[in-house]
């Protein structure tokens, strides 16, 4: 007689800036603390808005704002980023139930780097910034370009060979994780469009993390 193969793993598909934390961009947090923002930062996201720089140009364009900075130094103004409110609960909640957990995002990796150390991760892919000796070089590492986070959300998915995967998310770029979720959960002022299956995301307008990681939970 042969022994029972162990269930699939359940798996948990995070965003971070804006869904685990309540500022949407770590990339503006860094350089508004550094006074970088105002002019150079905001000329930058127009630039990319309009069509007139790719991502990666974009990205490389603030990653050069940052340039000469300690990385060390913009971790820990990365830690001092306030969390949604529930993030604790909501990383408890999903390891009782025994779920792996994923971070895709397209932010920095100074700040995922604290999720990995404060919780439970399981893998991460999030961009980065390139150093020489400590210190930045003006250079992006993109992992996850803005429309990428499918295609990562899909090798999580045969990672991990999850039977039941659940996405949070806060924004449109989330649309193609959801795309791989059984279920999907908008924060805040996330859109209305389909997820897996032609679900609509369920959404939650308030502050705080959502804690139903299950149907009929979230239906609660």
């Amino acid at each position: 007689m042969t022994a029972d193969a162990p269930p699939a793993p359940r798996l948990a598909l995070l965003d971070v800036d804006g869904t685990l934390t309540t500022v949407r961009s770590i990339w503006q947090y860094l350089l508004e603390h550094h006074g970088r923002w105002a002019g150079e930062g905001e000329r930058n996201l127009h630039r990319f808005q309009s069509g007139e720089l790719t991502y990666q140009e974009f990205c490389d364009l603030d990653a050069q704002l940052l340039a000469g900075m300690s990385y060390a130094g913009l971790c820990e103004i990365a830690a001092t980023v306030p969390l949604r409110p529930g993030v604790t609960e909501l990383f408890e909640r999903l390891r009782e139930r025994e779920y792996r957990i994923v971070l895709i995002s397209t932010g920095l990796r100074v700040l995922t780097r604290r999720f990995e150390q404060e919780f439970r991760v399981d893998w991460c892919v999030a961009n980065d910034l390139a150093t020489v000796d400590g210190l930045c070089t003006g250079v992006a590492l993109i992992e996850v370009d803005e429309h990428e986070k499918g295609p990562h959300a899909k090798l999580a998915r045969e990672r991990f060979g999850a039977a039941h995967v659940v996405a949070i998310g806060d924004s449109a770029g989330d649309l193609p994780m959801f795309g791989e979720a059984d279920l999907s959960i908008a924060v805040g002022c996330a859109t209305r469009r389909a997820g897996r299956g032609g679900r609509a995301p369920r959404r939650r307008p308030d502050r705080r993390m959502p804690v139903a990681v299950t149907e009929q939970e979230a239906s609660e």
